[in-house]
């Protein structure tokens, strides 16, 4: 198990999450979305718009295949929607440990609605949205999940402090 790898719903702090457990590990994070986009030269949104959802899960898949052959321990951060893909679980597993930053369903619209980076969400029917996604992806999360952090009432570095301590308890147990 060489990586470790944060999953969570839009607006669960898993980047800055990534960040602190890199910090206190030693490690380089590896952002699935970033190597997306820095791949094809463009941002999230631009994909979406041009080449449609399909296209962008599929370059997920891609991203993960990759990994599965670089076997370099690092923290990994997914989009929120990878484990909504079950051809994903089997190359989750392979990687490592997956952690998922689950937050309540108010606790994620609270901080989208104080975030410019979600601003693709439509604002008029922006809570009915988030909800629906939320509903959708939360299943996928639990199923691909080793350990479920319930982080509403955490602050991310007290959930980066359980996810190092994790990692290191399990790594040398290997």
């Amino acid at each position: 198990m060489d990586y470790l790898i944060i999953e969570g719903f839009m607006g669960s702090g898993k980047g800055n999450i990534a960040k602190l457990v890199s910090k206190k590990l030693g490690l380089t994070v590896v952002d699935i979305d970033r190597r997306i986009s820095d791949r094809l030269k463009m941002n999230t949104a631009e994909i979406y718009n041009h080449f449609g959802e399909a296209y962008y899960r599929a370059m997920e898949t891609l991203i993960l295949t990759d990994l599965v052959h670089t076997n370099k321990r690092s923290v990994v951060v997914l989009g929120s929607g990878i484990a909504m893909m079950p051809q994903n679980h089997d190359y989750l597993k392979k990687l490592g440990k997956v952690y998922y930053i689950k937050i309540s369903k108010a606790k994620v619209l609270e901080r989208m609605k104080s975030s410019k980076k979600h601003a693709w969400i439509s604002a008029e029917e922006w809570d009915d949205q988030v909800r629906k996604l939320f509903e959708e992806r939360e299943p996928g999360y639990m199923e691909v999940a080793d350990m479920t952090i319930e982080a509403d009432d955490l602050t991310q570095e007290e959930i980066a402090t359980i996810i190092a301590e994790d990692a290191e308890a399990g790594h040398h147990e290997e």
